[in-house]
């Protein structure tokens, strides 16, 4: 529901709309997620909170997700870290779409005790461009990676994206 206002509304206006019409939007982007991004799905990563500039989701170990030694594959930790300051980026971006320039993730400890929480804060936004920062715990709060990304924010669907 929320993203078919985003085409008229933009991102941002659409999640506060969507609030102050009280739908739970963490919820409804659960819900998104799980219908649009089969990957999402597979890995079992599950909304907690959005907030303006912030995100904050959960995944565990099981078969996708893990790599050999038991620990969670660095691919997925990438993919996570991605959606959650993509998420977060979405909440600033008054555009109707966006898409990853660059990201950047630091492996600090190898992830072995699920579930995960994955955070993302959006640093500075500007006219096209967004900042965000990312991080991932372990269930005992120890930081395991940390992200550092940039995100193109687009204005209406028709925009043509210059790469230089």
């Amino acid at each position: 529901m929320v993203f078919e206002l985003v085409e008229n509304l933009g991102f941002r206006r659409a999640f506060e709309h969507a609030r102050k019409s009280g739908i739970e939007l963490e919820k409804e982007l659960q819900r998104a997620f799980e219908q649009e991004a089969g990957l999402y799905r597979a890995l079992g990563i599950r909304v907690v909170e959005v907030q303006e500039g912030e995100t904050v989701f959960e995944f565990g170990l099981n078969q996708l997700t893990m790599r050999r030694g038991g620990m969670a594959h660095g691919g997925v930790v990438m993919y996570a870290l991605d959606t959650a300051c993509g998420i977060a980026v979405m909440t600033k971006n008054d555009g109707v779409d966006q898409f990853t320039v660059e990201l950047k993730v630091n492996f600090l400890e190898p992830l072995l005790d699920s579930p995960f929480r994955v955070h993302g804060r959006v640093i500075r936004t500007g006219r096209t461009i967004a900042v965000a920062e990312g991080w991932v715990t372990d269930f005992r709060g120890k930081e395991c990676a940390r992200a550092l990304g940039t995100w193109r924010m687009l204005k209406s669907k028709k925009e043509e994206v210059p790469f230089a």
